[in-house]
């Protein structure tokens, strides 16, 4: 269908890794490159006349079929989509394409895809890292603020009441000071998950400060409410941490500061 030196430059190009193209009529593959094929898993039999949008999930599907049947000729810039091998396997790619005349009459599509997935994966931990400490995994102080906002808008719109627990550790500097960092970063991490266990699901722990540790608990209608989920965290410490074979006792003293009866803003 193409001709002999377009059909050779693009396979040239697909078979260097540069582009995942292919060329569809209505809709379908007219013809796939080494490295679409090589992408979607598919051997050249089983891509000729298949439709491309059965290499789509079914949730992105409208989603590319509009520009698809425009031609990319309404302004349409790449597009994300969720595509599937033929085994089934989804992966995240990104679709471009080009209207252009058919050898012999009639109006097909060139179409580029990429592979986003490691890309998409790499982006997707920079985030999370990004709002989370990286020594005990839990939300970092930035993270922490931005929730501690998100529950003061929705309790002015909805007349609602929280609390927040902030605390620092009792003894930790001098374990730190006779031990050193490392048993230390082991002690911090411990507390963290202790502290974590002694809230609800729906709470957020956070540590703010090198010993400095805060919750948020959104459904604290009370000073009560607040009260028992802070005697857990000071009762989640009651036994000592065993750091390299030494029990390491360790407090947290806490104070509790509800919305609106202690402040209506951070």
């Amino acid at each position: 269908m193409l001709s002999e030196l377009a059909n050779a430059a693009l396979s040239g190009l697909a078979e260097q890794g540069m582009l995942a193209v292919g060329v569809l009529q209505e809709g379908s593959i007219a013809w796939a490159g080494w490295a679409l094929l090589l992408m979607f898993g598919l051997e050249t039999q089983a891509a000729a006349g298949r439709h491309f949008l059965s290499l789509v999930a079914a949730e992105d599907r409208e989603g590319v079929a509009r520009p698809l049947d425009e031609g990319f000729n309404a302004g349409n810039a790449s597009i994300s989509f969720r595509g599937l091998r033929a085994d089934g396997t989804p992966f995240d790619g990104e679709l471009a394409g080009v209207a252009l005349d058919l050898p012999g009459g009639g109006a097909g599509v060139a179409v580029a895809v990429r592979d986003v997935t490691e890309q998409r994966r790499a982006q997707a931990r920079l985030s999370y890292f990004a709002l989370r400490d990286p020594l005990t995994d839990l939300p970092n102080r930035g993270l922490f603020f931005d929730r501690l906002g998100q529950a003061l808008v929705a309790a002015r719109r909805n007349g609602g009441k929280f609390a927040v627990l902030v605390g620092d550790l009792d003894g930790f500097k001098e374990i730190n000071d006779r031990y050193g960092h490392e048993p230390g970063d082991a002690l911090l991490q411990a507390v963290a998950k202790r502290l974590r266990a002694a809230v609800r699901e729906r709470d957020t722990v956070a540590r703010i400060g090198g010993d400095e540790f805060s919750a948020l608990l959104t459904r604290a209608s009370s000073a009560e409410d607040a009260s028992v989920v802070a005697t857990r965290m000071v009762h989640a410490l009651d036994a000592p941490v065993i750091i390299a074979g030494r029990p390491c006792q360790v407090g947290i003293s806490i104070g509790i500061a509800r919305y609106p009866v202690n402040g209506k803003d951070m």
